[in-house]
């Protein structure tokens, strides 16, 4: 299978909740432990599966993370300084 890529939305209890980057209707429920140590809300990560649904391969895209991180605080500031 492809490698895609992912945000993480949210953590409920031991799942991470991946959102498809192209298509953010698309959810994938995964276990924690499947993917790397240092994720967080907002990591993007580029995400292979097996044919079972496991996690082959998860790698947290650094430079994809820090931008958007970057680009919602920029946003949050502009909000903030409409008043």
């Amino acid at each position: 299978m492809e490698a895609k890529v992912y945000t993480i939305d949210r953590f409920e209890k031991d799942l991470a909740v991946l959102l498809l980057r192209t298509d953010e209707t698309v959810q994938v429920d995964v276990p924690r432990n499947q993917l790397p140590d240092r994720i967080e809300v907002g990591s993007i990560l580029e995400v292979e599966f097996t044919g079972d649904g496991s996690v082959l391969s998860a790698n947290v895209l650094e430079d994809e993370t820090s931008t958007a991180k970057n680009n919602a605080q920029e946003l949050l500031n502009k909000l903030a300084n409409k008043n």
